[in-house]
């Protein structure tokens, strides 16, 4: 055992004085560290852009109200104040999320909300370049998932061929030493480089981050290493056929674009095919069809539909006026009533096909890293959805907040805005969501590292 490894560590040091002479791979490993670093910098930045505009926030709140109570100076009807008075629903990112922003770049981090019907304004976005949405953020998870095997690849290719292509491989196959031993060493000292590589970046953009040294530190570590093995494990399986360093070098691009480009790719058309999901743009042309159509209902008819949801107004006097506010907020929610079915069901379509993805992104480990960087981050698709839902019951406290003011026709006074509610969501890790992904990693790993270990087993290594 000893003699075995004093040969295993000679191989892995002439390993490292070979790297050292490969200018382009130094030059390679350079780049990805540096890539890395950019990728760090953005994320941090992005979520400091947010944080700051998030900070922001209260003091448009603020100057609002300053506007309203200079507008009405004294006590006035809550209606006007429902109707000019904006407030936000805010989503704080995690620290993590530098790291991996997820949808944070897509979806707002903030919702600006009145008394109005909501789901206008729940759906509206800013508008956002489509092309820099596709490509998506160059964060830290971006580097890990999409470019450390390519680095991995280059590391790799030639791990034996090199030799057998300059005749090297005879004289080494010649000495005391096991082909396996040869193998195994230098697929040790390639491993060693990119997870120092990796684990670099990895502690550099948590302590950038500033993130919280919890359970999500060794999660993230862990499914970086296990990615990083499943790409060795791509690496020794092409190595086991044996074939020249260009077909080798063909096959694992290959792999690299179908395993990150094509099958992802395949896997979003089906999903969208077996999950289809309504529009959200029918569902807010249905809501102003429906709040447009209520000024030429009968106000009865609107105040009845909406006393059925809310008995305890009925007792309230009845409009003879041509316009009341009560009226007005009343056929609003109604119009959000109208649409509440499409946009559950549009919620629920999104969570399926979110669901469809996890059950499946076992064919493509790139997508299972991804999604378990974002579910770490809380940057996900159920994080971002239960935003929404807690938007929606902010939304529901307002409206019980003004109603009393509206039906009671109690005047609206300066102290009164100091009571009305106020909203913060934090993203939440799903950290069930990263633990199978941890699980489903460990699985492609242990299946390509035992395809590759058997063709070792069934094709002996030979110089030539």
């Amino acid at each position: 055992m000893s003699k075995l490894m004093h040969l295993f560590r000679i191989l892995f040091f002439y390993e490292w004085r070979h790297f050292r002479a490969a200018r382009g791979l130094v030059l390679l490993c350079g780049l990805l560290l540096a890539t890395g670093l950019y990728g760090i910098y953005y994320g941090t930045t992005e979520i400091a852009r947010q944080r700051t505009q998030l900070a922001a926030l209260p003091e448009l709140t603020r100057r609002n109200v300053a506007e309203l109570q200079v507008k009405f100076p004294g006590p006035a009807d809550a209606g006007d104040i429902g109707y000019y008075h904006s407030t936000f629903a805010v989503h704080h990112p995690d620290p993590w999320a530098a790291l991996s922003l997820g949808l944070r770049d897509v979806n707002p981090s903030y919702v600006k909300l009145r008394l109005l019907g909501l789901h206008n304004q729940l759906y509206a976005t800013d508008n956002a370049n489509p092309m820099k949405l596709l490509s998506g953020n160059f964060d830290l998870a971006f580097v890990l998932v999409y470019l450390l095997p390519l680095l991995i690849i280059a590391l790799g290719f030639n791990l034996l061929s090199a030799e057998r292509e300059e005749g090297i491989l005879t004289l080494l196959l010649a000495q005391p030493v096991r082909p396996l031993t040869v193998v195994a060493a230098k697929l040790a000292f390639r491993l060693a480089l990119v997870l120092g590589l990796a684990g670099l970046l990895s502690v550099v953009g948590m302590l950038w981050a500033g993130v919280p040294l919890d359970g999500r530190v060794a999660s993230w570590l862990a499914l970086t290493v296990l990615y990083c093995l499943f790409w060795f494990g791509v690496v020794l399986v092409v190595t086991a056929w044996q074939r020249p360093s260009a077909v080798n070098a063909v096959a694992l691009l290959g792999v690299w674009l179908v395993l990150v480009v094509l099958v992802p790719s395949l896997l979003n058309l089906s999903v969208a095919a077996a999950r289809p999901v309504p529009q959200g743009l029918e569902l807010t042309i249905r809501q102003r069809e429906e709040i447009h159509a209520g000024w030429d209902k009968p106000k009865t008819e609107t105040m009845n539909r909406f006393f059925a949801l809310y008995p305890q107004w009925r007792d309230t006097a009845t409009i003879r006026e041509r316009f009341v506010w009560r009226w007005y907020y009343a056929f609003q929610h109604l119009g959000d009533q109208a649409v509440a079915s499409q946009a559950a069901a549009y919620a629920r379509g999104l969570q399926a096909r979110y669901n469809l993805v996890e059950q499946l992104n076992l064919l493509s480990p790139a997508i299972n890293a991804q999604s378990s960087f974002n579910a770490l981050a809380g940057s996900d698709l159920p994080t971002h959805l239960a935003f929404q839902r807690s938007a929606t019951r902010y939304h529901d406290a307002l409206r019980a907040f003004y109603y009393p003011f509206l039906f009671r026709k109690t005047e609206f006074t300066h102290a009164d805005y100091a009571r009305e509610p106020t909203h913060s969501f934090t993203s939440p890790p799903e950290l069930t969501t990263a633990q199978h992904g941890l699980l489903k990693l460990l699985l492609s790993v242990a299946a390509v590292c035992g395809l590759g270990l058997l063709l070792l087993r069934l094709r002996p290594i030979t110089p030539r």
